[in-house]
């Protein structure tokens, strides 16, 4: 996935692997740009199938699905240490907490411990996703405002200061 793709991305589009672009009608994967037509049947291991179920196949046959890619994804992108991704890991291969800290090397009581932080973890990000579309929210209202020529130069000032103005690695990140 290029990051420079990111910001078109909603967070359905990253859970699904594809986008689908409707003016196109074309199935996009998030991967690697591979297509596929909305309207055509393809043919995939001598069966036909949809344009959709095709980047579903395509996405799992490729990319060994959404989960192990995203996973892959470098730590500026996912904020995700080697440790948690090898947990995650393990976690989707099934493992229990036993075979987990044997494979790490750890304790169960410390495999219990990540995952309960992964999962404070998920509830932050949740909260902090509410917060940024809030925030996007209040800038679209602040833009639509008619203003006066003398709050002009406030307005600028306190658009400067906005959520845009955040270095580029806050904003190139901005998951819809």
């Amino acid at each position: 996935m290029k990051n420079e793709n990111l910001n078109e991305l909603r967070i359905k589009n990253l859970i699904d692997g594809y986008t689908f672009d409707k003016e196109k009608k074309q199935y996009r994967c998030i991967f690697c740009e591979e297509t596929y037509d909305e309207g055509y049947i393809y043919e995939y291991n001598g069966k036909m199938v949809s344009a959709e179920k095709r980047i579903l196949l395509h996405i799992e046959d490729e990319h060994n699905g959404v989960f192990f890619s995203l996973l892959g994804l470098e730590k500026d992108i996912t904020g995700l240490t080697d440790i948690q991704k090898k947990l995650l890991n393990l976690l989707a291969d099934k493992k229990t907490n036993k075979e987990i800290a044997e494979e790490m090397d750890i304790a169960v009581s410390t495999v219990r411990t990540h995952k309960f932080y992964l999962q404070k973890m998920k509830r932050q990000a949740k909260i902090f996703l509410a917060l940024m579309e809030t925030l996007k929210i209040e800038e679209h209202k602040e833009k639509n405002v008619n203003l006066e020529s003398e709050d002009k130069e406030q307005f600028e000032t306190d658009k400067m200061l906005s959520i845009n103005s955040l270095h580029p690695f806050f904003t190139q990140y901005n998951l819809k």
